[in-house]
């Protein structure tokens, strides 16, 4: 055999590559070697390490202990305010001490559509309070990455890094009301694996959520050592 065939990949190493590729490209993340899942199971999924999640009260301000998952509405009681991105409907969170650095885990879990077919989410952002009710700039959960499996309610997923915080409201943006959340589209792929023409094959996967002015969400705080850190 040719010394420079030896050299050249096989059919199926290049498939491999080609797929590897692909899911990369889908991998809305930056951590080197962490995948979707990793990332998912690491924040949001750590099977018994994860403490049930209780439902907060409906009215009123939303006391949360750090490590404990909360689920909360804010919906068409909530209270209402003007904010930098435009006038929402929000909750306020209360931790029982300032934190200098948390990392602040978020799910906004789909509902069904009150205006049409589907489902829709709320597009979540979170403003510091100081002790006068002053409101701090905003900060977007973003990216936002979906999870969808069969016969599991989908989610949309976050990790926000923030400091010096105690008391944070949770809105949402008012020029994207009417407008649809978009996952990252992944290609189609089909690949042969062999010379006897067997093909591997994924097919276009795109969903397209519309935001609401309402929703629910479950959010955990963890404090960190350091800024950025947690997610």
């Amino acid at each position: 055999m040719p010394f420079h065939s030896l050299l050249r990949p096989s059919r199926a190493a290049l498939v491999i590559a080609l797929v590897t590729s692909q899911v990369a490209l889908a991998n809305p993340l930056s951590r080197i070697g962490e995948t979707f899942s990793d990332w998912k199971h690491r924040l949001f999924d750590r099977g018994s390490d994860t403490p049930a999640v209780v439902d907060a009260p409906a009215e009123g301000a939303i006391a949360l202990q750090p490590g404990q998952p909360l689920r909360f509405t804010i919906g068409s009681a909530a209270p209402e305010r003007d904010f930098a991105k435009g006038r929402s409907r929000y909750r306020i969170i209360e931790l029982p001490e300032e934190l200098a650095h948390a990392a602040v885990r978020i799910q906004v879990v789909a509902q069904p559509n009150q205006k049409g077919r589907g489902n829709t989410v709320f597009k979540p952002l979170l403003y510091r309070l100081d002790g006068d009710e002053q409101v701090g700039d905003p900060v977007e959960a973003k990216p936002l990455h979906l999870d969808m499996r069969p016969f599991k309610r989908t989610r949309l997923l976050a990790c926000v890094p923030l400091d010096k915080v105690r008391r944070f409201a949770v809105a949402t943006t008012a020029d994207v009301v009417g407008k649809s959340y978009e996952s990252e589209a992944r290609e189609a792929l089909k690949a042969p694996t062999n010379k006897n023409g067997f093909y591997y094959s994924t097919d276009a996967v795109k969903v397209k959520l519309p935001y609401a002015a309402t929703g629910r969400l479950i959010v955990e705080v963890s404090a960190e050592d350091a800024p950025g850190q947690g997610c």
